[in-house]
This record gives structure tokens, C-alpha cells and sequence, in this order.
């Protein structure tokens, strides 16, 4: 439902028509597979093509934070844009959340990076702990550079090797 009221926000002409809306999920609960954005992106995926909707409408690049919104605002999840920007533009993405690019245009700068993964195979505990107990202070300590979230380490080591896999 949260997903529904906030896609009401953006005062799009909608037709009126009733629909029916639920959901089903094999993501696994509590893993940080990001299962919650996946059903509101499902759902905003839905609703667009319910009322007959394109990227002209809501533009593809907007859509992960209106997920993230949704999920911090209505679910009080804490989480950032990556999973969501994964799941709109569905494959291996190339992000850009530089802070000038952010504050320039309101959003990063996403694009396909036009390869195939492998084969994969996921491993979780069945009786896993509770993964918003685990990511509620990432962005706390991401800002302060605390243990291994050291944004000056990691968070340049990953933008250096996108930077290599983009100009691939």
C-alpha cells in the first residue's frame, strides 16, 4: 500500500479503474537480498504498466529513489540506492553517486555495462539475524569512516574498479 499512495504523489492523469494487487516472494527473509525493494519495485513496475505508463511519465533514472522513499519514508527501512538502481534497470549497472553528479542533477548517473554474469549460486543461513539490525548504522558509520565502512579504503577501491569496468 505504501508504494500505491506514493505513486499517487506524483499527480499523474491516472484513469479510473480498480485493481487488485499481492504479492508472492522466494527471496529469502532477513538475508539483505533487498526483498523489500524488490516487491516495491514489482509494484511500481505493475502500476506502471497498469495505467499504462512509460519512463516519459516517471523517468527510469527518478525510479530508484522514489523506491527508496518509499522503503525509508513509509517502511522505515534503512537502505541506500544501489539495490534499487540494480532492480529498474535489471542487469550489470554502472553507478555514479559522485556528490556533484548527485547535487547537479538530483540523481546518479546509471548505465548498462553491456555484460553477461556467470552462472551463480546463492548461499544463506536458513535461521539468519536480523539484517536491519546489521545495516541500521552503515550510513552513521560510512560519515564518521569508522572499521571496515572506511569511505576513504573501500568506497574508492569499488569506484576505481567501476571506473575500469565502464570504459570496457
Amino acid at each position: 500500500m505504501p508504494t500505491i499512495y506514493s505513486f499517487l504523489d506524483f499527480r499523474i492523469a491516472l484513469t479510473r479503474r480498480n485493481f487488485t494487487l499481492s504479492y508472492d516472494t522466494n527471496i529469502p527473509r532477513q538475508v539483505g537480498l533487498a526483498g523489500s525493494s524488490a516487491i516495491v519495485t514489482a509494484t511500481l513496475k505493475c502500476l506502471l504498466a497498469f495505467f499504462n505508463l512509460s519512463d516519459h511519465d516517471i523517468p527510469r533514472p527518478l525510479q530508484p529513489q522514489f523506491i527508496l522513499d518509499v522503503e525509508k519514508d513509509e517502511l522505515l527501512i534503512n537502505a541506500g540506492l544501489q539495490d534499487r538502481v540494480v532492480q529498474v534497470y535489471e542487469g550489470l549497472v554502472y553507478m555514479d553517486f559522485s556528490k556533484t553528479v548527485m547535487e547537479q542533477q538530483g540523481y546518479g548517473n546509471y548505465s548498462h555495462l553491456g555484460a553477461t554474469l556467470p552462472p551463480m549460486f546463492l548461499a544463506y543461513r536458513l535461521n539468519p539475524s536480523d539484517s536491519g539490525r546489521i545495516h541500521s548504522n552503515v550510513s552513521m558509520r560510512w560519515q564518521a569512516g569508522k572499521g571496515e565502512l572506511d569511505g576513504a579504503s573501500i568506497a574508492d577501491r569499488f569506484v576505481s574498479l567501476s571506473l575500469s569496468l565502464n570504459r570496457m
